[in-house]
């Protein structure tokens, strides 16, 4: 499965993290276009990617919700993650899946992981692995990441348009639907279409879907991942950037 995992102590999507009781609504779709380029969908793809690496200094908190549905039952599951970055060199990740809770913490110069299921902890010289700054946003992993997305587009197409309401504002979005070569996803991504909600201001993902075969026939996994909370250009505490030990956590 295609989920992605930017670093082995981010068991999920970096997926996981802290809840933080809010979540984005979706508005109604106010627009469908009637010219769907496919050369606009993939300069908006383009546009996402850039995006995603060039935001300086930003908080953003995401959702990822996974529904497993078989012959027998359905069943979600949930995952939390919130990343603090402000470029060069330091972000701090906060992830939550079950009762499962992951902390990476980066000044540039040293960085720390956490893992809160053995209440365990380590350091290492240098910064975060640079994945961990792409998968900030919502997307999927590996040759389906942000990073890697342009380079498995077979097509793209201009579905419309969506307002979210993320933390109480309304964020307009282009939706764009996504068409990526079928070894791309070892062919289980349904339809081998991603679909993605791409902010108009920020040009950032907001929201990304997608729906992937289950190991039975007729077995399907639902994934929909979502920003709950997004703030650019704030002033970030310099003690985000140090991790300070739990009690009784053992190095």
């Amino acid at each position: 499965m295609t989920f992605r995992t930017s670093h082995p102590l981010l068991l999920f999507v970096m997926t996981g993290v802290l809840i933080l009781g809010k979540q984005s609504s979706i508005g109604p779709i106010i627009g469908v276009y009637a010219d769907t380029s496919s050369d606009m969908a993939l300069a908006l793809v383009q546009q996402e990617v850039r995006a995603v690496k060039s935001i300086d200094r930003f908080v953003v908190a995401h959702q990822v919700d996974v529904t497993n549905i078989t012959a027998h039952y359905n069943r979600t599951t949930h995952a939390y993650i919130k990343t603090w970055v402000q470029r060069p060199g330091h972000i701090r990740a906060e992830s939550q899946q079950y009762a499962r809770n992951e902390t990476i913490v980066s000044n540039g110069s040293a960085t720390w992981f956490y893992n809160g299921s053995n209440r365990k902890y380590w350091e290492q010289p240098g910064s975060a692995p640079i994945a961990l700054y792409a998968n900030a946003f919502p997307g999927l992993a590996r040759q389906l990441s942000d990073t890697n997305l342009l380079s498995v587009v077979t097509s793209a197409r201009l579905a419309g348009t969506e307002w979210l309401t993320i933390d109480g504002k309304s964020h307009l979005c282009d939706r764009v639907d996504v068409t990526v070569a079928p070894n791309a996803s070892d062919s289980t991504l349904q339809d081998n279409t991603l679909h993605l909600w791409i902010s108009r201001e920020y040009k950032v993902p907001f929201k990304v879907e997608a729906v992937f075969l289950g190991a039975m026939p007729g077995d399907l996994k639902k994934y929909s991942d979502y920003v709950t909370d997004f703030e650019t250009d704030l002033n970030i505490p310099a003690s985000t950037w140090t991790f300070t030990p739990p009690p009784d956590v053992r190095p």
